[in-house]
């Protein structure tokens, strides 16, 4: 999906105004190529309702947005790539947190990870590291959040070839690191000193990074503007005179966009740079129009910056009651402070959890699958025939034996020969059903086990095997898969075959068959 024209560029088109302060007209450019677009799932309905959700996220309408997640999802499953799916859970996570619902964020944070996981696309798992950061960002998570981004910036892969994307990552780094350290500033502790000013120095680094890449790509706009707000405020301690000049400016142009919560956040540091140069009636006028910019639904941790600062403002203006008012926030703080490590163990112990669950799952099938072919191993049909005399219900054995294996061996060697068998092991699991077990029994030989099949079940599907291996022979360019020849038999307990004799018997029918063959 890395083309910049057709369907694909209008989708990346629509993506980059929603994410730089034009998210209502990305909504109506995504609805309107979504109306074009064929119903069917496809890698272009998956972008597009990802893009929707996005462009609905930011333009806080919480219906569209979750509506689109769940369209984005069904398509990634149809289609198969977990990582578009991963990339909707995260919008889920933050459209539910802003809009103060809550859900299972513990749940969806551990699929979009599981998800994550999955995909081998590198664009979408940029972007996937990129949604979760953002979405452990806003739940405070910050020790999760950070490597996320920075696995995002590490690789700068995008799905879409967005040319800002790079800048946005190194400015969600920026913009998480300052958050982690103002959070730690609120707690009134000496002893987080040196991580506080850890966290400002990666800030600062990252904006700068974003500035770099933002001039370099030339982009305009909302960007440069982004940039220079998030140098000036993770510098604002050190050069502060400066830094008021550039946030006042970032500020203005920003109402001027419409994007008033990142001018509430521009103000808010404006108030703090002109709180340390000692003009505090600046600082005032600075932190109260903060205040009037931020939106109803900001997110969480920028409220609680801004109006920390209001309250910190005007305690330095010798209000006794709003010095009062910090000490109180200081314990609230601290409480909250707790709680966040309460839910960064509970997380940590989900995707712990299911990390071991899955690790489970995989040595299960280890034990249980070929590790040429793919296909089932002897242990895994021992257990499906033991399944099968259990169970009562109707079963069928095919047995399938590659006839010049020896032969491909011995001429072109055993890479060859390890070529045709796992050629055979697709072929098979391609003919058979969802249900069917496929093993290697061994060697050159396999068979597959058919569950409650009809009369014309296993006969038919020893039909398609064959069928299959000719065509394969008669199209193949390589000459060991030009001799690829298949003896089949098959047995079944609905002609009175008993289930513990049904693999015996299709392996009698099977060398028959080989024997007349040969004649």
């Amino acid at each position: 999906m890395r083309e910049t024209s057709g369907v694909t560029g209008r989708i990346a088109a629509a993506m980059t105004r929603a994410q730089s302060g034009h998210a209502v007209d990305a909504m109506a450019e995504i609805n309107a190529l979504l109306a074009e677009l064929d119903p069917g799932p496809s890698h272009e309905r998956a972008a597009a309702e990802y893009v929707r959700a996005v462009a609905a996220h930011h333009a806080t309408d919480a219906v569209e947005a979750l509506d689109a997640v769940d369209g984005c999802i069904r398509v990634a499953r149809a289609i198969d790539e977990p990582g578009w799916e991963a990339n909707a859970i995260a919008v889920r996570i933050v459209t539910l947190i802003r809009t103060g619902e809550g859900g299972d964020s513990v749940a969806d944070l551990v699929a979009a990870e599981n998800a994550l996981s999955r995909t081998r696309d590198l664009g979408l798992a940029g972007w996937g590291h990129t949604g979760l950061g953002y979405a452990y960002d806003l739940l405070r998570l910050y020790e999760l959040c950070i490597p996320h981004f920075e696995l995002a910036a590490e690789g700068d892969h995008d799905p879409l070839g967005l040319p800002e994307s790079p800048a946005i990552t190194r400015l969600n780094l920026a913009e998480s690191n300052l958050r982690w350290a103002h959070e730690l500033e609120r707690l009134g502790d000496p002893s987080y000193d040196a991580e506080i000013e850890e966290r400002r120095r990666a800030a600062h680094r990252w904006a700068g990074a974003a500035v770099e890449v933002i001039v370099a790509a030339d982009l305009l706009g909302y960007w440069p503007i982004a940039g220079r707000l998030w140098l000036a405020a993770s510098n604002a301690d050190a050069d502060a005179a400066e830094a008021a000049v550039i946030l006042k400016d970032c500020r203005d142009q920003l109402e001027k966009l419409g994007d008033l919560e990142l001018a509430a956040i521009a103000g808010t540091y404006l108030a703090k740079a002109y709180l340390t140069l000692g003009r505090t009636s600046d600082a005032l006028e600075a932190a109260d129009r903060a205040a009037g910019d931020l939106p109803v639904t900001s997110d969480p941790p920028v409220e609680a910056l801004v109006r920390h600062t209001v309250v910190q403002v005007i305690a330095a203006s010798g209000d006794a009651g709003a010095t009062t008012g910090l000490q109180y926030a200081r314990a609230i703080s601290r409480g909250w402070w707790a709680e966040r490590l309460r839910g960064l163990y509970a997380v940590r112990s989900a995707l712990a959890n299911h990390e071991l669950s899955i690790r489970h799952d995989a040595e299960w099938r280890a034990a249980r699958e070929d590790p040429l072919t793919g296909v089932g191993n002897r242990r895994a049909l021992d257990e499906r025939m033991s399944v099968a005399r259990d169970s009562g219900r109707s079963v069928a054995v095919v047995a399938i034996d590659v006839d010049n294996l020896k032969v491909i061996n011995d001429s072109f060697g055993h890479a060859s020969g390890d070529e045709v068998l796992r050629r055979v092991g697709a072929l098979l699991k391609e003919q058979c059903r969802a249900e069917d077990v496929v093993a290697r029994a061994g060697g050159d030989e396999f068979v597959v086990v058919l569950d409650n099949p009809d009369e014309r079940g296993a006969p038919e599907l020893v039909e398609r095997i064959k069928h299959a291996a000719e065509r394969e022979a008669a199209g193949a360019d390589q000459p060991w898969f030009a001799m690829l020849r298949l003896s089949v038999g098959q047995a079944s307990s609905r002609d009175g075959t008993p289930v513990a004799e049904l693999l015996t018997e299709a392996d009698r029918r099977m060398y028959a068959e080989k024997r007349r063959r040969r004649q």
